[in-house]
């Protein structure tokens, strides 16, 4: 559970700034290039984050990690909360990103080793309650955003839930598999690199997971800001439309929580990416076929909804989980927390490249080109997996002795 509540966090800090950009826009008048760098600046953060947290959990250990990475989130989230211009704001949002970085990289190598065989189900349940992280930061800032500056809440509240994660993480004890078998030396954890298999492995890990990212992260930072501009709501408003949305996502993950063990991770993954893909280009083509006069009316509203709804919902019945389990599952000890991170560093090169693909498609040729793009990355994801991702639901996990 305290491990898990840093992802818990982790989402809920996307969804907080992803919900007052639109205010932060209005407020302080920024463009395009400025959406683009506040967003990436988040990204940019949890690469460096994820590699450096990642080598050190091998060296170093994964407890004195899961506590650091929480102190300079909740330093940096308070700081953005009063932050008194843009350029304060994006830099303080590159020191949240270290520390949400940081956190993915290594919850999910000590959750693959505290819970052995029962890896899957641990790991879809912690995915599962981070669902409400974002649902509550579009909560929050459905209601904030009602008055002037309250853009600052949602960012404020996000730095008060690291106290109790923090005061519940100083208990929890080390890995017993890290102590049994953790890296000797730096030049033991590079080793990893002469290994065809492992090398591989991380390779195709960190393929799906950044095809994958490009649309969650993409969808995340700019869902919001899409509402108001197709549908013409306010910035409350599209923060409770929001929230309905991602509500999909907690019935689609309690089912990847029962199947995870029972289908597999191949199965979910590909399933879920060929949805989303499908979700993704039906609404970027109903967007574009209609650029206007027909939204009004109820069949074309309730169509895009549910296109939405589809995208959403198969995204978190399959590859919003997978996705970030693969790595870990199938590299040994020594390693785990290297090759999480390499894969999660990945991932957020997909978020760059989603924030950047949108802003730059969508001034052009408006939100659905955005959309057809997300959907396209998605589509790859799903031919990807269908031809390189291994089973692992039944894999033993090893150390590199014992693997050699």
């Amino acid at each position: 559970m305290a491990v898990g509540a840093g992802i818990f966090i982790g989402t809920y800090d996307m969804g907080a700034l992803s919900v007052v950009l639109p205010d932060i826009v209005k407020q302080w008048h920024i463009a395009t290039a400025a959406i683009t760098m506040l967003g990436t600046s988040t990204f940019i953060g949890m690469i460096i984050g994820s590699l450096i947290s990642g080598l050190l959990a091998d060296k170093w250990g994964r407890r004195i990690i899961l506590l650091l990475d929480f102190v300079a989130y909740g330093i940096a989230a308070m700081m953005s909360a009063f932050s008194p211009n843009f350029l304060w704001l994006a830099a303080m949002r590159v020191v949240v990103g270290i520390g949400v970085g940081a956190d993915f990289a290594v919850a999910f190598p000590y959750l693959v080793e505290y819970a052995g065989q029962l890896r899957g189900r641990v790991m879809a349940w912690a995915m599962w309650a981070a669902n409400f992280g974002m649902l509550i930061a579009y909560g929050v800032g459905a209601l904030a955003l009602r008055y002037p500056g309250g853009w600052r809440v949602p960012l404020f509240v996000g730095a008060l839930l690291v106290v109790p994660v923090l005061w519940v993480r100083h208990k929890i004890p080390e890995s017993a598999a890290w102590r049994a078998h953790h890296a000797a030396s730096w030049s033991d954890i590079k080793n990893i690199v002469h290994h065809a298999q492992y090398r591989k492995s991380v390779l195709l890990s960190s393929v799906t997971w950044l095809s994958y990212q490009v649309s969650d992260q993409g969808l995340t930072l700019f869902l919001p800001l899409m509402l108001v501009t197709v549908f013409g709501t306010t910035a409350s408003g599209a923060a409770w439309h929001s929230v309905l949305v991602k509500a999909i996502t907690i019935p689609a993950a309690l089912v990847t929580v029962a199947l995870i063990d029972r289908w597999g991770r191949r199965p979910l993954q590909i399933w879920g990416f060929l949805g989303r893909a499908l979700g993704l280009i039906g609404l970027g083509t109903l967007l574009i076929c209609e650029p206007g006069p027909l939204r009004q009316y109820p069949l074309w509203q309730y169509s895009a909804w549910l296109l939405l709804v589809i995208a959403y919902g198969f995204g978190a019945l399959g590859p919003d989980k997978t996705t970030v389990i693969t790595a870990a599952e199938q590299i040994p000890t020594q390693w785990r927390a290297t090759a999480q991170a390499i894969a999660e560093a990945s991932g957020r090169i997909g978020g760059i490249i989603g924030i950047v693909g949108y802003s730059l498609l969508t001034p052009w040729w408006g939100p659905g080109s955005g959309l057809l793009f997300f959907g396209a990355m998605a589509l790859v994801g799903t031919i990807i997996s269908q031809r390189t991702l291994p089973e692992t639901k039944n894999l033993v996990l090893a150390s590199a002795s014992e693997s050699s």
